[in-house]
């Protein structure tokens, strides 16, 4: 696809920590949120496949590692929203 490895590293890193930490517990708050994480992993998995090099790597291999890096903030998210909803209220 020609993108450098700085700029995609550096989308990429950004997409893990604000995909998981800020927006997918967000939308798992929401109602029919779910169904948009579902969507942005998936959409996160061909991204992060068309940053992999086709070069030295089967496409097996790359489209594993894509399915890996989309669930790491999807992984995050879960968890931190776990913790949102165990935390005590303020009342």
């Amino acid at each position: 696809m020609g993108i450098p490895a700085k700029l995609s590293g550096s989308i990429t890193i950004v997409l893990l920590v604000a995909l998981g930490v800020f927006v997918y517990p967000w939308l798992l708050k929401r109602r029919g949120g779910a169904i948009v994480v579902g969507a942005l992993t998936v959409m996160l998995t061909g991204l992060f496949y068309l940053f992999d090099d086709p070069r030295g790597v089967e496409s097996t291999t790359s489209v594993a590692l894509a399915v890996v890096w989309a669930l790491l903030p999807l992984g995050t998210g879960l968890l931190v929203s776990y913790f949102q909803k165990k935390k005590p209220s303020n009342q």
